[in-house]
């Protein structure tokens, strides 16, 4: 479909990876030390199992995060910006679990690639 980000499976696998870690310090014992070091690389691996993609319709936009498609009105949005390699929006309820959504772009290319990110806010007319 045109204008549809990429399903996140890479990010499904960096998640998996990040996982293997605390998991290998966790192995034999559960230390605090060794909680605690792995305390970030369990936050990161749920962040990147929360990425979404994204498709623009014509009065909403679609997102879904695993299989079912969710909606969000344009009206709705009220920040859409990149944030590093990722695409990020704010709506004006809370979307758990980070408060907003994050997502995938076509190319991660740091600001070389804005296309979606540009058809939302030019929908939402917050350009």
């Amino acid at each position: 479909m045109k204008g549809v980000t990429p399903y996140p499976f890479f990010y499904w696998y960096a998640a998996l990876i990040v996982l293997s870690f605390p998991l290998v310090l966790l192995y034999q014992t559960l230390r605090l030390p060794n909680f605690l070091l792995s305390v970030p690389f369990f936050v990161a691996a749920l962040f990147f199992f929360t990425v979404a993609q994204v498709m623009p319709c014509g009065n909403h936009l679609k997102y879904r995060r695993f299989r079912r498609w969710k909606s969000i009105p344009y009206s709705d949005i009220r920040k859409c910006r990149e944030d590093w390699i990722f695409g990020y929006l704010r709506t004006s309820r809370y979307l758990p679990p980070w408060g907003g959504l994050y997502f995938t772009r076509q190319q991660v290319g740091f600001r070389w690639d804005s296309d979606i990110i540009d058809k939302i806010q030019s929908k939402t007319g917050l350009k």
